[in-house]
């Protein structure tokens, strides 16, 4: 009498691979586009971020602190973090600086700017627009807006 083997078939087997594959064809761009959208909003954290730094340092150091952003194709920002010394923070690659309502945003020693200004971040993902707005209002608090554009 022969004792019967254990194991999958060839059939089984490659019934499996199908499978596999499909669901990492599925899933590659879901985690690309997911990628993508963390990117824009962490360039947009990071925006705000050193937005209410630059507040800061003029509140502290009782000086104006001017915020310059550049839009294509440098999409950089820099702020004066000490007289005459700049520090500046370029965006991702497929993060672009939309026109900013001001080119330049001046902190002054209490905080407050002297007129509301907005700084839009974009990128383009699968098919739509995905759009970070960074505002500052006049008593120089900044927020974030975010917005899907089809």
């Amino acid at each position: 009498m022969m004792a019967s083997k254990a194991g999958f078939s060839l059939p089984e087997l490659l019934a499996v691979v199908a499978l596999i594959a499909i669901a990492i064809a599925i899933g590659i761009p879901l985690v690309n586009e997911q990628v993508r959208i963390a990117e824009v909003r962490a360039a947009a954290d990071d925006l705000v971020l050193h937005l209410r730094a630059a507040r800061m340092i003029s509140v502290a150091q009782h000086r104006t602190v001017v915020f310059k952003v550049n839009v294509d194709p440098t999409n950089n920002f820099s702020y004066e973090v000490t007289k005459d010394r700049w520090r500046t923070f370029r965006t991702p690659e497929r993060v672009r600086i939309a026109s900013p309502s001001d080119s330049s945003i001046q902190f002054r020693e209490n905080g407050s700017v002297d007129i509301a200004s907005s700084i839009i971040l974009e990128s383009d993902v699968s098919g739509a627009r995905e759009r970070w707005t960074a505002v500052v209002n006049t008593m120089g608090s900044t927020r974030l807006v975010h917005e899907r554009v089809n």
